[in-house]
C-alpha cells in the first residue's frame, strides 16, 4: 500500500507559463514519456480512481473527506489523503465489457523532494525509494471517453481533444505523517511564489476531474 496526501489544480489549456517555470524551476526536474492511463469512469464518484497504468491494476481511494486551505492571498485549494494498492496485470479486455472508460494521456515534468530530514531536500526522479518525500508535478492531460464497444481512442479522435494542464503535489511516507509533509512541502513552494495565483475553484483530485467530465459529455 502508498499512503499519500494530495493537492492538484485543473486548467483548461496548458499550465501558465509563469506558473509552469515555478513548479518545475531548479536542475533536477524530469520530463517523462508520455503514456497513457486507462480509468473505469464511475458516474458521480469522486473518491476513488481505478485504471491501467504500464502494465498495472490501479486502486486509489481517499481516507479523508476534502479539506480546504490557503496559502497567502493567491493560493486556494482542497487537499485529500489516499491510499493506493496496485498488482501487475494487462488484462484490460474482460473489464471493457461492460464498462465506461476513460483514455487519460499524460505528458508529465516532476520534480522530488526527499522529506527524511527537517529540510526538504531535492532529489533525482530516477533515484533510490525515499521513505518519506514529496512530488511536483506539471502535466500536460488529454482524456477521451469511451464505450465498452468503442476501443481505445485512434490519432484521429486524440487530435480533437481539449488539452488541460495540471498542477499537483503528492507527498507520501507514514499515514499519519502524510499530511504535515504535504505542508512542509508547499510552504517550501510558496516561499519562491508571490505571483502564483491558484484559485480554489480549479483544485480537485483525477476522479473528480473525470466525474466532472463525464457529467458533461
Amino acid at each position: 500500500m502508498l499512503y499519500s496526501a494530495e493537492t492538484r489544480w485543473f486548467f483548461r489549456g496548458d499550465v501558465d507559463a509563469h506558473v509552469e517555470a515555478w513548479i518545475t524551476a531548479g536542475g533536477m526536474t524530469s520530463e517523462q514519456a508520455e503514456r497513457t492511463d486507462e480509468y473505469i469512469v464511475l458516474p458521480g464518484c469522486r473518491t476513488a480512481g481505478v485504471k491501467f497504468r504500464e502494465g498495472n491494476f490501479e486502486v486509489k481511494a481517499a481516507t479523508s473527506p476534502s479539506r480546504d486551505f490557503s496559502l497567502g492571498k493567491t493560493i486556494a485549494g482542497s487537499r485529500e489523503t489516499w491510499v493506493k494498492w496496485s498488482r501487475p496485470s494487462n488484462d484490460t479486455g474482460a473489464m471493457r465489457d461492460d464498462e465506461r472508460w476513460a483514455f487519460v494521456r499524460k505528458r508529465r515534468k516532476l520534480r522530488l523532494f526527499s522529506l527524511e530530514s527537517t529540510t526538504p531536500e531535492e532529489k533525482p526522479c530516477d533515484g533510490p525509494w525515499l521513505s518519506a518525500g514529496c512530488q511536483g508535478e506539471r502535466t500536460l492531460v488529454t482524456a477521451v471517453l469511451r464505450g465498452a464497444a468503442d476501443g481505445p481512442p485512434t490519432d484521429r479522435v486524440w487530435e480533437g481533444v481539449q488539452a488541460w494542464g495540471t498542477i499537483g503535489f503528492e507527498a507520501f511516507g507514514e499515514p499519519a505523517e502524510t499530511e504535515g509533509h504535504l505542508d512542509r512541502m508547499l510552504e517550501y513552494f510558496v516561499e519562491d511564489a508571490p505571483d502564483i495565483r491558484l484559485p480554489h475553484g480549479a483544485s480537485m483530485a483525477y476522479p473528480a476531474w473525470l466525474a466532472a467530465l463525464a457529467a458533461g459529455a
